[in-house]
């Protein structure tokens, strides 16, 4: 299952709605809708506000197969995640960043050929 499933799930078993959500985390309600259609991953911090918001380890949402937050440690509002987790987290950001750069290529060309149109 995957992360932003994970969110819904907890989520609706909270009997909390997006909008309840997001109001709760101070983010966006599309923010909420984006990771949990895994159209986006949260960073750390708004993770681990979710888990908490969420009353549930933050294990329970991350965990898929051997990928898990070895001792969070909250030593001045910092988290340690394990090496398998923030490979994935990476992964997952750099496969965003990737599709969006190629829906802005995408974006720029059509517009140079709309503008060579018009002249």
């Amino acid at each position: 299952m995957s992360i932003g499933s994970k969110v819904r799930k907890y989520r609706e078993a909270k009997g909390l709605s997006q909008e309840d959500l997001a109001f709760r985390l101070d983010v966006a309600q599309t923010t909420i809708s984006s990771i949990e259609s895994d159209k986006s991953v949260p960073n750390s911090i708004l993770l681990n506000k979710i888990a908490q918001e969420l009353d549930v380890n933050i294990n329970d949402i991350l965990d898929e197969g051997n990928t898990q937050i070895n001792n969070i440690e909250r030593n001045e509002g910092v988290i340690s995640f394990d090496t398998n987790t923030v490979n994935m987290l990476s992964e997952k950001l750099i496969e965003q960043y990737e599709e969006r750069i190629k829906e802005l290529k995408e974006q720029v060309e059509f517009w140079k050929h709309k503008a060579g149109e018009s002249k």
